[in-house]
């Protein structure tokens, strides 16, 4: 079976020597630091867009493609992404218009030398498989060329639910001419027999005994869900001389057909508690989005002076639903009781809208052996319209000068000191699920954000020290359950990073951040909650090494620690989950078959079979994935 399967990725390609592709992407000796790099089946960090000091980039709506704003609904598929990186502190200062949550930033694939077809197959100790087929090719020359994939997912999950995932996308560069270049893409995701992760809000200040057997389904088979997300847009940029334009527009929508959430409420230290099923009607989320920009770059001996004049807009519609909920039975959680599917009755949807538009001018400087500056101002108008059901309609608008300062100040040879300040609006997250304004979006917040370090290079190691302190709207469940804001909440920290060569056959990516999170607020002053926010972790430490010396011809060994540290499971903080360490460890081994390079890659997660109670931003417990060995075998077939 083994030689079957190689045999059938050799076949699958042309006569020639494979080049270096996506078979060979590794994150850990790409990362220019710690704070977050991800390609399709790696990814290493403190950060990814999903969590950037104790925030979420994609929530706040901060997200780039090629570096231009888009306002995503669905995620973007690595179909067409060759890799998305985390930009904060000065790894932002060459950006125009930074913002206070961190930027996570898609880039799509550059145009191949030859034609690329890299088929991955992937398997693990879940019961999950894959198949991924993606393709590289220039059509004519360096003038167009294409690139793309699909894929297929038998996503078996470590709490035994069982989805299936189709995912395709293709995108295209067209340089016209000379420093001139189009690139449409688009990307859809279908998923369906999905479960919802389990989720389980305790009846007092404790957590419910360990599920040992973690990959056990204890909820209904018939609680599944069905949706479907799609990307498309158009890139065009072009510079003449001292001038340049960058113009990006693009349509996200992400659908939710069937809608079910497994949520255990009640649970007693014994681990007893109610199933319960929320059911939702379907609801759409849609936005049509994009970014101009005009810039205008003057060298003055060592000095380089860029000036951008920006217009961004959004036009996003959301329908959405209350949910409809069943109480199937009380029982120990780690037990199952299958029982019919009860008929639901859904109410009339809400429509909610948000139209926005920002303009900004913006002012990068640099300085060679000096340093450089940061600056832009953008004016925003924002208009958010929701049409409750029989309720009277909200409106909510702003119309915030926004700013940013930030620079850096070369004190040695490859060494930099930075410092700035970032004001911005934006989103929040949804109403959780236990919510009674379930799904509903607060309107967009005014944040702020204060940043200062030092970076400094030394042979070819990399190395960051920084402090932070963001301060946002605090938004989370009151007393009866309705989710609307509290307070502020800041998040003060330190962090650090250091990437790059430790030798010629070591790489190493370590970072870490100790977080103060706070909340202030008449409920805390009252005592109605604790001080501090739900769910987010006081710190968290990486470690990734890679091992490849030159006479193992491109296989290597890696090893990942990571500790996450202690964080509070309710609003009264009473209830104080512990700090826990993971180990990863995998390998890479370069194969040779007809004539064909082949890469097999094994990775073994949480190796020593660590227990976590996670714990969400509205107090629901869920818990990490025990011990998993993840197989692929890669190639990439240039013709």
């Amino acid at each position: 079976m083994h030689n079957r399967v190689l045999m059938a990725l050799a076949a699958l390609g042309w006569a020639g020597e494979a080049a270096a592709q996506r078979a060979d992407q590794n994150a850990a000796r790409a990362a220019e630091d710690a704070f977050g790099v991800s390609y399709a089946n790696e990814s290493v960090g403190l950060y990814d867009e999903e969590d950037v000091r104790g925030f979420s980039p994609v929530d706040a709506g901060n997200v780039r493609v090629e570096g231009l704003y888009i306002d995503q609904q669905a995620d973007l598929s690595y179909r067409i992404v060759d890799s998305s990186i985390v930009r904060i502190g000065l790894t932002a200062i060459d950006y125009p218009f930074p913002a206070p949550t961190g930027i996570a930033d898609f880039r799509l694939p550059e145009t191949p030398d030859a034609v690329v077809l890299s088929p991955r197959l992937n398997a693990g100790t879940f019961g999950d498989a894959s198949i991924e087929f993606d393709v590289r090719a220039p059509i004519a020359g360096e003038v167009l060329s294409a690139a793309g994939g699909v894929a297929g997912y038998r996503d078996n999950e470590w709490f035994g639910g069982t989805p299936q995932i189709f995912s395709a996308g293709l995108s295209f560069r067209w340089r016209p001419a000379p420093d001139t270049e189009v690139i449409p893409f688009w990307s859809a995701e279908t998923s369906w027999s999905e479960e919802a992760v389990p989720t389980y809000f305790t009846s007092g200040p404790f957590v419910p005994p360990p599920l040992r057997d973690r990959r056990r389904y204890t909820g209904q088979t018939w609680a599944t869900n069905t949706s479907s997300g799609s990307n498309a847009g158009v890139i065009a940029r072009t510079r003449r001389g001292e001038w340049s334009l960058a113009a990006g527009l693009f349509r996200s929508v992400y659908a939710i057909d069937r809608d079910r959430t497994t949520l255990w409420l009640d649970v007693d230290a014994r681990g007893v508690g109610v199933e319960t099923v929320y059911a939702a009607p379907a609801s759409r989320y849609a936005s049509t989005s994009g970014e101009i920009r005009v810039s205008r770059a003057l060298t003055e001996g060592p000095r380089v002076h860029r000036f951008h004049a920006s217009l961004r807009a959004r036009d996003q519609a959301r329908i959405y639903g209350d949910a409809d909920a069943v109480e199937l039975s009380r029982r120990d959680i780690r037990t199952q009781a299958p029982q019919a599917e009860p008929l639901f009755g859904f109410a009339e949807r809400t429509p909610d809208d948000v139209r926005q538009v920002t303009a900004g001018i913006a002012y990068e400087g640099r300085w060679k052996g000096r340093g450089s500056l940061n600056l832009g101002i953008q004016k925003t108008g924002y208009r958010k319209h929701v049409r409750p059901p029989g309720s009277d309609e909200i409106v909510a608008r702003d119309r915030p000068w926004l700013f940013n300062l930030m620079a850096s100040l070369d004190v040695a040879s490859g060494v930099s000191a930075y410092a700035g300040f970032t004001r911005g609006l934006e989103e929040s997250e949804v109403a959780p699920d236990n919510a009674s304004n379930r799904n509903a979006a607060p309107p967009a917040l005014r944040t702020q954000q204060v940043d200062a370090g030092v970076r400094a290079t030394a042979g070819g190691l990399k190395g960051a020290v920084g402090v932070f302190d963001i301060r946002k709207p605090y938004f989370n469940l009151d007393a009866s359950g309705f989710y609307r804001r509290l307070g502020e909440v800041r998040h003060r920290g330190v962090e650090g990073s250091l990437s790059g060569e430790v030798t010629r056959f070591a790489s190493v990516v370590a970072g870490a951040v100790l977080l103060d999170p706070r909340v202030a607020g008449e409920p805390v002053t009252n005592g109605a909650i604790g001080a501090r926010p739900v769910g987010t972790s006081r710190s968290r430490v990486v470690v990734a090494m890679d091992v490849h010396p030159e006479g193992w011809k491109g296989s290597s060994l890696d090893v990942q620690v990571t500790r996450h540290g202690g964080s509070f499971a309710d609003q009264e903080n009473a209830v104080h989950l512990p700090s826990r360490l993971t180990v990863a460890i995998g390998a890479r081994h370069r194969l040779r078959l007809a004539q064909r390079d082949l890469v097999a890659r094994v990775q073994v997660t949480n190796l020593f079979d660590s227990y976590r109670w996670i714990a969400g931003s509205s107090g629901g417990l869920t818990y990490n994935a025990g011990r998993y060995m993840g197989v692929s075998l890669a190639t990439d077939l240039e013709g």
